[in-house]
C-alpha cells in the first residue's frame, strides 16, 4: 500500500518560481510533532532547503483542513 502524501506548492529560493512539491503526509506530520526539520524541493534548480517558519505553518494549515476518511472494518 502506498504512503499518503500532500501535494502542495513551493517557491524556489533562486528564481522565486512556484512549482508543486509532494512529501509522505506521515513525515510532514512527524516533523510537525517532534519539531525536526522539513526539507524543501524546487525543481527548477535542483533546490533544497530546510523549510522556515511561515512554510512549516502553511504546511500544519495544509493537513488540519485535509479530511481524512478511515477505513471501516468489513464484519461478517
Amino acid at each position: 500500500m502506498q504512503e499518503p502524501t500532500l501535494n502542495f506548492l513551493v517557491t524556489c529560493p533562486d528564481c522565486a518560481l512556484e512549482s508543486l512539491s509532494e512529501i509522505s503526509i506521515g513525515l510532514i506530520a512527524n516533523a510537525l510533532l517532534t519539531g525536526k526539520s522539513i526539507r524543501l524541493h524546487a525543481r527548477c534548480h535542483d533546490q533544497y532547503w530546510t523549510a522556515t517558519y511561515v512554510e512549516r505553518e502553511e504546511l500544519r494549515k495544509s493537513l488540519g483542513t485535509m479530511k481524512i476518511e478511515t477505513r471501516r472494518p468489513v464484519t461478517a
